[in-house]
Formats: structure tokens, C-alpha cells, sequence
């Protein structure tokens, strides 16, 4: 599959391209399956927040045990998008992920930017049904080029004070305590005055998905639709990128729960759990 030049045109300006039918109904079929399974045999990092209105769900690295995740990862078109937006013909896996919104769900994805990877960096988020604007992923267009490394509000106050969904978010953004936070600037409060940001989002249909640049400022509304959210999620970088100075708690949770990434802060992206692709 070759990217459109328009939409390789919007990743590089806006840090982010909608890209439409770029998964076929079998590739979106599998991923939902995947998940299915995943949720029965969840990992480590599996995630369940549910307020009593509906649940948000959520793993990560889960293709090392789910076959339908492994194959997605390994021949569905992401790496041949990733490697064109990257401008590398030399691409490495840095995660599978998925996320599930339940009908009813309330709490948003917090306004976040991912950091603990530096360097060459973009995500494909696959949209597995039909998501309406309203409940759909949102970006800050054109945040990707803002130069600074944002860290969510509970990095610099009290985590307890904000929500779960807020805390989800935090938890691998680094321990302010071994960290210098003036190296660091605040998401701003976006929802507070919408108005102030040039925020840009898509309705989505099954096999779409959106191309974005890992620093350009996301979050997402609540499902408050009669229907499921579900997306699938693969993270992707070149061997430019490297390890962040404040990832020393991603670096510790993989070692925790056994996946042995060989990670040091500051060091590449290398080895088993992040496997390379040629195109």
C-alpha cells in the first residue's frame, strides 16, 4: 500500500492523516478477535476502569501471546504506512496496543503527547467500528511541532486528586521525584476553552485509521453511543529513536512483568520485542 501524497502531506504538517479503508474487512475481523482472546488471557499491563457506567479496557504488548495480534502486526499494511511516514525503509515494532470504550463511558482520554520514546515516532490507531466524531480520537493540529515535552497535571500535583482515566495516562510519564520538572511543560487545559486550540478529528468507519506523530497532542471524548469503541493500536519508530530520560518507569515495568527488552534510558530501540521490518 502506498500513502496518498495528501496524506503524507497532513502527517508532516499537521502531525496527523486520516486515511480511509486502509484495512481491509478481514484485517479489522482479526484485530477484533484478537481482542476477544486478549481479554480472556489478559497480560500484565491489561487495564479495566469502569465508573459503573461503562468500562474502558486496554493491553499492551499482547501479540507475544495473541496469534491474531502477531499477524496483524507482521502483514497487515501499518508497517508499510509507518515506513513511508517515517521516511525509512528500515522500521522497528515499538508496541501493539488496542483500546476498548464501552457504551456509556464517561471518563475522556486525557489531552497527553507520547514522550518516553524520542525520536522517529508514530502511531496507527484502526478503528474497528464505527465511531462517531463525537466519540472519536481528537488532536491539536499542527501540536507536534510545539518543541516541548508536555506532562500530564498529576505529574506536577497530587495524583490522587485526578481521575482514574487521568492516572492511566501518568503512568509511565516518569517520578517527578528523580526528575527536574522545569525540563517539563503542562498539557494545557484544553477542554477548558476549546475555542484556543485548532483541535481537528474524524468520523471513523471500520479499516479506517488515523496516522499520527507520537508528540502531537491527542485525547478522546467518552463513548456515550449505543455502541462499542474498539481500536487497535501499533506504535512505531526507526533506529533514530531512543530510549527518553524520564522512562526509567516504562523501562522498569517491562522488566517487571518479564518482557526482557534490554531498554536503558537513552540507549536505542533494539531487541526481541521490537521487531524489525524491511520495506
Amino acid at each position: 500500500m502506498a500513502i496518498r501524497p495528501d496524506y503524507l502531506d497532513d502527517y508532516h504538517a499537521h502531525g496527523v492523516a486520516c486515511i480511509r479503508k486502509a484495512f481491509s474487512d478481514e484485517w479489522v475481523e482479526l484485530a477484533r478477535s484478537g481482542i476477544e482472546r486478549n481479554i480472556q488471557a489478559p497480560s500484565p499491563f491489561f487495564r479495566k476502569l469502569d465508573n459503573g457506567n461503562g468500562a474502558f479496557l486496554s493491553d499492551s504488548w499482547s501479540r507475544r501471546h495473541i496469534p491474531e495480534f502477531e499477524h496483524f502486526c507482521h502483514a497487515s499494511p501499518a508497517g508499510r504506512i509507518a515506513s513511508q511516514a517515517l521516511g525509512s525503509h528500515r522500521i522497528r515494532l515499538a508496541q501493539d496496543t488496542w483500546f476498548v470504550k464501552q457504551p456509556g463511558t464517561s471518563d475522556r482520554t486525557p489531552w497527553h503527547h507520547d514522550t518516553v520514546i524520542q525520536g522517529p515516532f508514530c502511531s496507527i490507531w484502526v478503528a474497528l467500528d464505527p465511531i462517531p466524531r463525537s466519540a472519536t480520537l481528537e488532536f491539536v493540529r499542527g501540536s507536534h511541532a510545539w518543541g516541548k515535552i508536555l506532562m500530564p497535571k498529576s505529574f506536577f500535583a497530587d495524583a490522587s486528586k485526578h481521575s482514574a482515566a487521568d492516572s492511566y495516562y501518568a503512568e509511565f510519564h516518569g517520578d517527578k521525584s528523580r526528575l527536574d520538572a522545569s525540563l517539563f511543560g503542562e498539557v494545557p487545559d484544553i477542554e477548558a476553552d476549546r475555542d484556543a486550540y485548532d483541535i481537528i478529528g474524524w468520523d471513523m468507519e471500520p479499516g479506517d485509521c488515523v496516522l499520527f506523530d507520537a508528540r502531537t497532542v491527542h485525547g478522546a471524548p467518552g463513548n456515550q453511543t449505543s455502541r462499542v469503541a474498539r481500536r487497535f493500536v501499533t506504535r512505531w519508530v526507526t533506529d533514530d529513536a531512543y530510549v527518553a530520560p524520564h522512562a526509567q518507569e516504562m523501562v522498569d515495568a517491562l522488566e517487571k512483568f518479564g518482557l526482557e527488552a534490554g531498554l536503558r534510558v537513552g540507549g536505542p530501540i533494539r531487541g526481541e520485542l521490537f521487531p524489525e521490518f524491511i520495506f
